[in-house]
C-alpha cells in the first residue's frame, strides 16, 4: 500500500528512492521535478474548474425533484469541497514558486503531496454531497441505485486494496 501511495503522491515507490534520486542531483531528479511540477499545474487547473462548477451549483435553482439541493447537508459538503480545492490550488502555487535552496527536503516533500491530497479530499466531499442531495430527494429508485452503486464501489475498493497489500 505504501509504494502505491508514494508512487501516486511523489512519483517514486519509496521515500528512500526519492532521497537517493534527490542526492544524485542529476538528470533523473530534474525530470522528476519537471513531471511533479507539471502535475501540480494540471491539478491547479482542475481545482480552478471545480471551484467554478461548485459556484454554479450553489447559485442555480434545482432543476429536478430527484435531488434536493435545498437541504443544508449538500451545501456543507460543497463548501468543504471548495475549501479543499482552494487549499489544493494554494499549495500547488506554493510548490510552483518554491526554490530548492530555501526549503528543507521534508517540507518540499510534504508540499509535493498536498495538492493531490486536497484535490482527492475535495472529490470525496463533492461525491458525499451528491449522494446526500439525491438521498434527500426521496426517490426510491435513486436511493436503490445509489445503494447498489456504493456497495459495488466499496467492494471494488476492498478488492483493489487487498491486491495491493498481498
Amino acid at each position: 500500500m505504501r509504494p502505491v501511495a508514494f508512487l501516486t503522491l511523489l512519483g517514486k515507490n519509496s521515500l528512500e528512492s526519492l532521497i537517493a534520486t534527490a542526492e544524485k542531483d542529476g538528470l533523473e531528479w530534474t525530470e522528476l521535478k519537471r513531471r511533479l511540477t507539471e502535475r501540480t499545474a494540471n491539478t491547479n487547473v482542475v481545482g480552478s474548474l471545480a471551484v467554478a462548477a461548485c459556484a454554479t451549483f450553489l447559485t442555480a435553482t434545482p432543476s429536478t425533484n430527484v435531488v434536493d439541493w435545498t437541504h443544508e447537508f449538500p451545501y456543507i459538503c460543497i463548501g468543504g469541497s471548495v475549501g479543499c480545492v482552494l487549499l489544493s490550488i494554494i499549495t500547488g502555487l506554493g510548490l510552483l514558486s518554491a526554490k530548492d535552496s530555501t526549503f528543507k527536503r521534508v517540507l518540499l516533500l510534504t508540499l509535493l503531496m498536498m495538492p493531490l491530497t486536497f484535490l482527492a479530499t475535495a472529490a470525496v466531499c463533492a461525491v458525499v454531497g451528491w449522494i446526500g442531495a439525491a438521498w434527500f430527494g426521496d426517490v426510491f429508485g435513486v436511493k436503490l441505485a445509489m445503494s447498489i452503486g456504493c456497495s459495488v464501489f466499496f467492494f471494488t475498493l476492498f478488492v483493489v486494496i487487498a491486491v495491493m497489500i498481498y
